[in-house]
């Protein structure tokens, strides 16, 4: 082993010691405090002479890991609901890779216009970042809302600062749909082009996702490796198959609306009768984010969260994707994970 691996191995016996000792949430919001400090010394070094704002500011800026777009919008709704109950002004400053405000605006609740302050005698960074697949989640599995609300109410209480929070938590013990259409609803020019597929839809729909990050060769993810090519084809058949399958089983509808971040399946997909995939570019916003992306990406969420039915369609190595399950919360649709 090099220098470099003793000390990472190193660094991650003595995580591994103390999540033993004091517990794995214990450590969590100490990396987090940690993490924190590091925001200060590195990105909140103006100084103003103006007061800032006093308000819970959900923030995703790019200076740190902050998710994926439904993880996001988990926070963000968790921290307004929060905001509400406890009579705080919240406002959301989204800002990277993307502006939320390109695509999202205020629907009932103005969540705009903050003047956000990076003074660290005025604002305050507070972390709550969770990775996927970590032991705070797993000590989570069944404490997470009381947890959760710990760490707000811990974290949220100062009224004297504006609080920048970076969090993907996911609270259950809070009324989604509800919450998001406060929030927000799409801009014209998105409103535009979800009405055009919903006419060419022309009928009632379920919706139908595949999640095959890297598998299929043709979308650059962080997780795994392409299959070998005879392996792609043997997928993407059962993936056809599968289609059929729900269908079958599916409530009444006229149409199955596809989606999946492999532009090769949906090729393939679009061939079935009565199969509807929204054309446009196929990415991930943590590496293509360009505005044909982001658009491709908020027809989907919203489309998906107007069907009759919304399934997760999954097999072998494909994720378990929180898209197409999130996007049904939005109207309260029910959800399936359909395995093949």
């Amino acid at each position: 082993m090099n220098v470099k691996e003793i000390v990472h191995s190193v660094k991650i016996g003595i995580i591994e010691f103390s999540i033993n000792v004091f517990g794995s949430w214990k450590v969590f919001c100490y990396q987090s405090r940690s993490i924190e400090k590091k925001l200060i010394k590195r990105h909140y070094t103006e100084r103003m002479q103006a007061d800032a704002e006093s308000a819970v500011v959900f923030t995703c800026n790019g200076f740190i890991w902050h998710g994926g777009l439904v993880d996001r919008f988990k926070g963000a709704l968790s921290v307004y609901e929060w905001c509400k109950r406890n009579g705080r002004t919240f406002k959301i400053n989204f800002v990277h890779p993307f502006n939320l405000s390109d695509y999202l605006c205020p629907n009932k609740y103005d969540w705009q216009n903050a003047f956000i302050v990076y003074d660290s005698n005025k604002s305050q960074p507070k972390v709550c970042l969770l990775e996927p697949r970590t032991s705070q989640r797993d000590e989570l599995k069944y404490d997470r809302d009381r947890m959760l609300n710990k760490w707000l109410d811990g974290n949220l209480s100062d009224a004297s600062k504006q609080l920048h929070v970076y969090t993907n938590m996911n609270r259950t013990d809070i009324g989604f749909a509800s919450l998001f259409n406060e929030l927000f609803r799409p801009v014209p020019r998105l409103q535009t082009l979800i009405d055009e597929h919903l006419a060419n839809i022309g009928g009632k729909y379920i919706s139908i996702s595949f999640r095959f990050t890297t598998l299929l060769g043709d979308f650059t993810d962080c997780t795994g490796s392409p299959l070998p090519p005879e392996e792609r084809a043997a997928l993407i058949e059962r993936s056809l198959e599968a289609i059929k399958a729900i269908s079958r089983q599916a409530p009444a509808h006229d149409k199955i609306l596809v989606t999946a971040d492999s532009e090769t399946f949906l090729v393939k997909a679009k061939e079935i009768e009565n199969v509807y995939v929204i054309p446009g570019k196929v990415g991930h916003i943590d590496y293509d984010h360009g505005d044909d992306v982001n658009m491709k990406t908020f027809l989907d969420f919203f489309l998906i969260s107007m069907a009759e039915k919304v399934y997760l369609a999954r097999s072998g190595k494909m994720y378990n994707s929180a898209f197409a399950k999130t996007a049904s919360l939005v109207n309260n649709k029910p959800f399936e994970v359909y395995e093949y």
